[in-house]
């Protein structure tokens, strides 16, 4: 059974060095992504809520990369067969699970480092209230 988080802090304690420190630099990309996004543990991971939506949520389980999940919540409607109308990836680095849901997969702090300024546009663009039509 999986251990349930009550504080992001609980979760890092939890997590092995390396990938404590890669949740570490992607909640810091968050937070200058969006200073308004309030941090909470969500689907037993740091998530980011922004107006009452669940917008991102980190997941650092299982083996390989560290993924940054874009998301609209649990309760709007998505359709896995559909193309996104987001427009705010032009180099593609999310992988598209949805319409209204992608990964941003970072595989260690190198990787980070060599895409930052690119992930910071399209995290702002994803967390920018009415950025994402409809």
């Amino acid at each position: 059974m999986v251990d349930r988080h009550r504080s992001v802090e609980e979760f890092l304690a939890a997590q092995p060095e390396d990938r404590r420190r890669l949740v570490e630099a992607l909640r810091t990309l968050v937070r200058e992504a969006s200073p308004d996004a309030q941090e909470i543990v969500k689907w037993n991971s740091p998530s980011y809520v922004l107006d009452g939506v669940d917008q991102a949520t980190i997941n650092a389980q299982g083996r390989g990369a560290v993924r940054l999940i874009l998301h609209r919540g649990a309760t709007t409607a998505e359709n896995t067969d559909a193309a996104s109308a987001f427009t705010g990836d032009p180099l593609g680095l999310l992988t598209w699970h949805s319409d209204i849901r992608a990964s941003l997969p970072v595989t260690d702090l190198a990787d980070l480092a060599a895409k930052r300024d690119a992930a910071l546009a399209v995290v702002r663009a994803w967390l920018t209230p009415g950025a994402f039509p409809a």
